[in-house]
């Protein structure tokens, strides 16, 4: 059984047991007699801009100005007018629960088959249990013991303006300037509506449905009388507990039995099985695309960090990278169904901000797609809308859904195309460059940061895109794109290498210090332009560069990242070192990834503690590339294991193609394998101990290889899913 134990008391909402249907959190925490249920809804944004978008100074040609006058003061001023936006991801508000008696050695469980969170005794007797339902907005609650109370805690939002923390000052939910609430009750609901801004309003109703149980609704909605009439109409028709819970495990049964993983780490193990979850409770169709927080937003009478927005210069990328090999294609899917909707305000932003035609991605985005500014030097750089379009390309090599190439991946891919058409320019030597170049967050906010054209983190994304592009073009049937990619493609320059230290920065420019962003080793992963067959002296160089300036300035997701690069050029040893690093310093007692080393276990000088996702997918991902590499047309099974990796498995992973792939290690010896794709397709095929082959996959048939002089060492019995216990408190 799959199952996180933390004990009490739990006092902070980013150690909270995590629960969630895509649409709607809770974050379970509390101690003593006091028990909260943190809320949250991804569709409740504030979307003001206070008319910053209007600005004169809001355009691309005051970058390029910039540059030229050799001043970086109208950077500063739009970095001024980003922070003059009140947009924001909004808090929800908290139900508190006061027991008649506190509970002795209690714990805070979550049990990951069901998405059930529960505070036990200790005896393991279920005292408050809560899911939210798989397929409803409702939040069920129900409690084995008497209750003093059972309230709604909403956000001061008529509190102080600012809030003081460790990281500097933060505004709080107080500095919205919104409207007084109200809190009532009606029969058996108890309600709080909340108005907002622009006509945003929402609304939560606490129900009781029986003596010992209840339901909580968030309800958004522009009428605020619609609200009101919800709150006097009472208590609805609302499925109970038995019906909603069996409803719900079914949900949660489909979605683990896409695919599986057993390690012989079990701590890895246990991590690599929260972080699926994560993308099942954050991340469905036909909710919000998951942003920095998912649906778990701070529960501190702060705003969220960073807005709480999406940021599209590696958080939203990392976030959405591991669910293609798990096999989660629909908890990726509404990620590009919004990207999607949001193409009529990206042409927009690219006609408005460049003066070009085509789509251009902002590189912070509200819910509505809407530009939120930040760095000006990588929050308005034309190449977030780049890396985006080579996850289009990825999504459909994995899926190979033709419908989805056609309507969603090429209209997008082309819109890139078209933007950067406007932008490319040839220089002396007949290299296609863009007008201005960064990588992020290379020199932070100095005009250094605008850097030789082109540096390789834009380098690497045009010479991969407009690969992508050819290829979607070609199975959309479309060869005079597809030929248009190609002849782009051959007018940029190889990517810029010193010989002896490997991947510059961009031309001329070498990396000199430690730094949180590997955004100049984009060609090596995640873009895999480059690997250990073809181009070992310059990843170890690059790599050796890395290891010799430190983590000092590494930030959580900089360890999963550079374990997941590590593990995709065959070095496992390394990428388990990094991945233990990664937990020990960065991960909450909950699994969530909080940045920085906020323990002061000397990994990083970042010692706050900013809860974003990006971290546990990538770390996630890490695991994924140890086990499998799959490239169009190669798959390579276990290719980077630690050295004491002896025994290992995984279940129906995805690889390029549509191909389905199960594997079984014993003894570092490959036991037997198995490959499923639903086209024709030819693939090489290699595995520890046994040598590269071409094989031929049948549609709609399954490959196996067998092993049949191998003796596993210790067995073929399955590995078991051992509890998921925290003991940080004794």
């Amino acid at each position: 059984m799959k199952r996180l134990k933390l004990n009490s008391p739990v006092d902070r909402w980013d150690e909270a047991i995590p629960l969630g249907n895509g649409l709607i959190g809770v974050l379970l925490w509390g101690s003593g007699r006091k028990v909260k249920l943190s809320l949250d809804r991804g569709d409740l944004w504030d979307e003001r801009d206070n008319g910053v978008r209007r600005d004169p100074r809001w355009n691309y040609k005051t970058l390029a100005d910039a540059v030229a006058r050799r001043d970086n003061r109208p950077c500063v001023e739009l970095q001024e007018l980003s922070n003059k936006m009140p947009a924001t991801k909004l808090p929800v508000g908290r139900i508190e629960l006061e027991l008649e008696s506190g509970i002795v050695d209690a714990t805070y469980e979550l049990d990951l088959l069901r998405a059930l969170g529960m505070l036990c005794d200790r005896k393991g007797t279920e005292i408050i249990s809560c899911f939210v339902d798989a397929e409803s907005d409702m939040i069920y609650l129900k409690s084995s013991v008497s209750l003093h109370s059972i309230r709604i805690v909403p956000p001061d939002y008529q509190g102080k303006a600012l809030l003081l923390d460790t990281a500097g000052t933060v505004k709080s939910v107080g500095s919205l300037g919104y409207a007084p609430g109200i809190q009532g009750m009606s029969g058996d609901v108890k309600y709080f509506l909340q108005p907002c801004a622009e006509g945003l309003n929402y609304g939560i109703f606490l129900y009781r449905v029986r003596r010992d149980g209840y339901v909580i609704r968030i309800v958004r909605s522009c009428d605020f009388e619609e609200l009101k009439q919800i709150a006097e109409a009472g208590c609805p028709d609302i499925p109970g507990w038995c019906d909603a819970f069996h409803r719900h495990c079914a949900w949660w049964r489909r979605f683990w039995r896409r695919s599986r993983v057993a390690l012989p780490d079990v701590r890895l193990q246990r991590y690599y099985e929260l972080c699926r979850y994560f993308y099942g409770a954050a991340s469905r169709p036909g909710a919000p695309p998951m942003p920095l927080q998912g649906v778990w937003t701070a529960d501190d009478g702060s705003l969220p960090p960073w807005r709480g927005d999406f940021h599209h210069d590696l958080n939203t990328e990392f976030s959405y990278i591991a669910y293609l090999a798990s096999g989660d294609f629909d908890c990726g899917e509404c990620f590009f169904d919004y990207l999607t909707e949001c193409l009529p305000k990206f042409r927009d932003f690219a006609r408005d901000f460049y003066h070009c035609p085509g789509i251009a991605v902002p590189g912070v985005t509200s819910l509505a797609g809407e530009a939120l500014g930040g760095w000006p030097q990588y929050g308005f750089s034309p190449m977030n809308g780049v890396w985006l379009a080579t996850m289009f390309a990825d999504h459909w090599r994995y899926t190979l859904d033709q419908d989805f190439l056609e309507r969603k991946a090429l209209p997008f891919c082309s819109g890139i195309a078209e933007l950067l058409g406007a932008l490319l320019k040839k220089d002396r030597d007949g290299f296609l460059k863009l007008p201005l170049s960064s990588s992020p967050e290379i020199h932070d906010m100095e005009l250094e940061a605008f850097l030789t054209p082109n540096s390789n983190f834009d380098q690497a994304l045009l010479l991969r895109f407009y690969a992508d592009l050819a290829e979607l073009a070609d199975a959309a049937g479309k060869s005079p794109l597809a030929k248009k990619a190609l002849q782009m493609r051959s007018r940029l320059a190889p990517l810029a290498v010193d010989p002896k230290e490997g991947l510059l920065i961009a031309p001329g420019e070498l990396l000199k210090e430690s730094h949180r962003h590997h955004s100049h080793l984009m060609g090596i992963w995640p873009l895999k332009l480059m690997n250990m067959e073809h181009d070992a002296a310059t990843i170890a160089n690059s790599l050796g560069r890395i290891d010799f300036l430190g983590t000092g300035q590494w930030v959580g997701y900089s360890f999963g990242w550079q374990a997941a690069l590590n593990a995709w050029c065959g070095r496992g040893d390394r990428a388990i070192r990094l991945l233990n690093k990664f937990i020990d310093s960065f991960v909450s007692r909950n699994g969530f990834h909080l940045n920085g080393d906020f323990q002061d276990h000397g990994d990083s000088s970042f010692k706050y503690r900013p809860f974003t996702l990006e971290g546990n997918f990538v770390a996630m991902q890490a695991i994924h590339e140890m086990l499998l590499h799959a490239e169009a047309g190669v798959i390579r099974l276990f290719p980077a294991l630690p050295e004491e990796w002896r025994k290992v498995s995984f279940e129906a992973l995805r690889a390029p193609g549509g191909i389905r792939v199960s594997a079984t290690l014993r003894g570092g010896v490959l036991l037997q394998a198995e490959l499923f794709s639903p086209v024709e397709q030819d693939i090489w095929f290699s595995a520890p101990g046994v040598k590269e082959k071409r094989v031929r996959l049948s549609a709609g048939r399954a490959w196996h290889w067998f092993n049949r002089t191998a003796h596993p060492a210790g067995g073929t019995e399955d590995f078991a899913f051992d509890d998921y216990e925290d003991v940080s408190n004794g």
